[in-house]
């Protein structure tokens, strides 16, 4: 397989090649100094080539600048470490922080102006041994569609979330890696079912984008704002319906489980990478098994997999071992299977990817389940039975991208078990 698909190794950075961005009037000025220059065409280019995260990491001889784009890791322009502090102090200027602090970890945010659309940039800085490292998520609300019909994900397992969305209470988890989608997810739900018939309310860390009907809490840890104080008022303002923005503590977890069984919908996400999974967190973390049982209407694990380049991809060889894979998953090998590699053109940057399309495995918490939570089953048991009743994994929903020519069967190994 590695000699099929030798284009690019997961592991190297693609050059990327800066347009000139001088003429973007809208943020450039004629007093910019090199920093502001820097930095505002590191935005235009991150933007524009649909980066999510801007990583300034000092090293001893410069300042690296890397994007991360469709979940990779990619080089952009660096510069000599001696403008290290400066583009560092600017960023903290333009998103309200103290510039005079370099040892404590730093969060903010800040909003420009790119091709005459609003793009916000949420900002963490990190003190490191060589300096500090500031990582900025690009929060382009123009690219994002809250629909759940216009998700990538299958009609099989949207019409799942879609029925346990409209019951009146219960609990909805959704759990995947960083950057997998998950808010994306809730908020699209949330626009589902809301209406100016129930009342929905958010807690959220931080409110990444505003929803004109909902009510939105961010938390504030540093006076005392948590998960589970703001969850204590909330539910004294009669929600319907409640998103939490993360499960990360017991007492937010026993909170959301007790809204649930008293007439409230949660929507929420918790560190978790299957569906079963997720249950079984929520269990590690103190939760009666019989509690979960009783209140979780279903769990849901999410990825993102890397498409193909319809432009330049190659058909190849299938690899050898490419029947013994599928006949280990649920999804019948196709005989005269078209298997194709990344190739590489101007129009995905020489990558040979472009895009991606979301991966979704929902457990479903039916009276089969229930049983198996109740007398304490394991991980293992418990997605065995969802299997058996007819659950499709995430690696089922890899290889059927496989099959339509979407994917390599090296990203599905990347992004799948």
């Amino acid at each position: 397989m590695d000699n099929n698909e030798n284009h690019k190794t997961e592991n190297e950075v693609v050059p990327l090649k800066t347009p000139d961005t001088e003429e973007k009037a809208e943020l450039f000025s004629e007093g910019d100094s090199f920093t502001e220059r820097f930095v505002k065409r590191l935005l235009i280019v991150a933007v524009e080539a649909g980066a999510s995260d801007i990583f300034f990491e000092p090293q001893e001889e410069d300042l690296r600048v890397r994007l991360r784009i469709d979940g990779l890791l990619c080089e952009a322009e660096s510069c000599s470490v001696k403008y290290s502090s400066s583009i560092i102090s600017y960023i903290k200027v333009i998103s309200s922080l103290d510039i005079a602090e370099h040892r404590f970890p730093q969060d903010g945010r800040f909003r420009v102006h790119i091709n005459s659309k609003p793009i916000d940039f949420r900002v963490s800085i990190v003190a490191t041994n060589l300096g500090e490292k500031v990582v900025l998520r690009v929060l382009d609300k123009g690219n994002i569609k809250l629909d759940l019909d216009t998700l990538t994900f299958d009609i099989e397992s949207m019409d799942i979330l879609k029925r346990n969305l409209k019951k009146p209470y219960g609990m909805i988890i959704v759990c995947g890696p960083t950057g997998s989608g998950k808010t994306t997810t809730l908020y699209s739900s949330l626009k589902y079912i809301d209406s100016v018939d129930i009342n929905v309310v958010t807690v959220e860390d931080p409110v990444e984008y505003q929803m004109p009907g909902v009510n939105q809490v961010a938390v504030n840890e540093q006076i005392g704002l948590t998960f589970a104080a703001v969850l204590r008022s909330i539910l004294r303002q009669d929600p319907d319906v409640i998103l939490i923005g993360e499960i990360r503590d017991v007492d937010t977890a026993d909170i959301a489980i007790k809204a649930s069984l008293t007439g409230h919908l949660v929507l929420s996400t918790i560190h978790a990478t299957t569906a079963t999974g997720a249950i079984v967190r929520f269990i590690n973390m103190g939760i009666e098994p019989f509690l979960m049982a009783s209140s979780c209407l279903a769990t849901a694990a999410q990825a993102l997999l890397r498409k193909l380049c319809p432009d330049c991809k190659v058909e190849i060889d299938a690899p050898d071992n490419i029947e013994e894979i599928f006949n280990m998953s649920n999804v019948p090998f196709r005989k005269g299977l078209k298997y194709y590699k990344p190739g590489g053109c101007r129009f995905c940057a020489n990558i040979g990817y472009k895009g991606r399309i979301g991966l979704i495995e929902i457990l479903e918490v039916d009276l089969d389940i229930k049983e198996l939570l109740n007398r304490g089953a394991s991980d293992l048991e418990i997605r065995e039975r969802a299997i058996a009743n007819g659950m499709k994994t995430l690696r089922d929903k890899a290889l059927l991208q496989i099959i339509q020519g979407n994917t390599t069967m090296k990203e599905v190994f990347r992004v799948t078990l």
